[in-house]
């Protein structure tokens, strides 16, 4: 599942007196060189903010249909977010990603994503941070730190608007070999945005191989065990009214799997602020 909350975005929250966002959202993924066939996803997002605390919750269902008769893969997910606002240049951060997965029998099997954070921005100049995740699965574990640094620069009112860009370093270890092909990876992403009158444009990529990554401030989980190589991706939002967005996205990735595996992944949605 891929997901876009902008920490930029986050931050401009932290000057307005309270607002509520509710956001639903779908996703299909279409894999080519993989025994995975396709996957669909939906979901819905909500976010409350009153100064100095902000409350995320997000709660998805995802089903991946496989090949050759392997049985197919459902997931239900609900993370929980809090983020605590200290003198608009501190954001200290907590949440859990639950995620309950039935494949091979009738039952959901319960994991965990236990995550918390620490940024420090100047607003409109520059935000540094790190993020620490622990997924807690059955027989294993995995840590990942992930320090971020990033800087806006440009005018908004001139013909090209202003930017925003964002570079993060994953480090990732799992507790047992033999899990995925490696037992510690070192990966890499780098986000570009554009904000122009109505419409924000978001250029990123990933690369370095990762597997078991936790993503977007801990609602994304890459769980399924694949080793990624590398991705690529572009989303538009449109802004109308203030208070109404309407974002389309496409990602690309490559992983491990029976040849030269890709996933490609759309997703729409809606949001609207109160």
């Amino acid at each position: 599942m891929k997901k876009i909350f902008l920490l930029s975005n986050i931050v401009a929250l932290g000057f307005a007196y309270s607002t509520s966002v509710v956001m639903p959202y779908g996703s299909y993924i279409d894999y080519s060189g993989s025994s995975k066939d396709n996957a669909k996803l939906g979901g819905i997002y909500y976010s409350y903010y009153k100064f100095p605390i902000k409350i995320e919750m997000d709660a998805e269902y995802l089903k991946i249909n496989y090949k050759k008769n392997i049985p197919d893969w459902k997931q239900k997910d609900f993370t929980f977010k809090t983020d605590y606002f200290y003198e608009n240049n501190w954001i200290f951060k907590a949440g859990i990603h639950n995620l309950w997965v039935k494949q091979y029998d009738n039952n959901y099997h319960y994991n965990k994503v236990l995550f918390g954070g620490l940024d420090y921005y100047k607003y409109l100049k520059y935000n540094m941070g790190i993020d620490y995740y622990y997924s807690d699965y059955k027989n294993f574990n995995v840590s990942q730190f992930s320090p971020k640094f990033g800087f806006n620069f440009g005018n908004y009112y001139s013909t090209v608007g202003s930017f925003y860009l964002e570079g993060k370093y994953n480090h990732i270890h799992i507790s047992k070999k033999n899990i995925a092909p490696d037992d510690t990876y070192n990966n890499f992403d780098i986000k570009l945005q554009n904000f122009y009158g109505h419409w924000t444009t978001t250029l990123k990529t990933t690369f370095g191989k990762f597997a078991y990554k936790v993503a977007n401030d801990g609602f994304v989980v890459y769980n399924t065990g694949d080793e990624y190589k590398y991705g690529y991706g572009l989303s538009v939002n449109y802004n109308f009214e203030k208070v109404n967005n309407i974002k389309i996205s496409y990602e690309r990735d490559k992983f491990e799997d029976e040849s030269n595996a890709y996933s490609n992944i759309y997703l729409l949605s809606y949001s609207r602020a109160f």
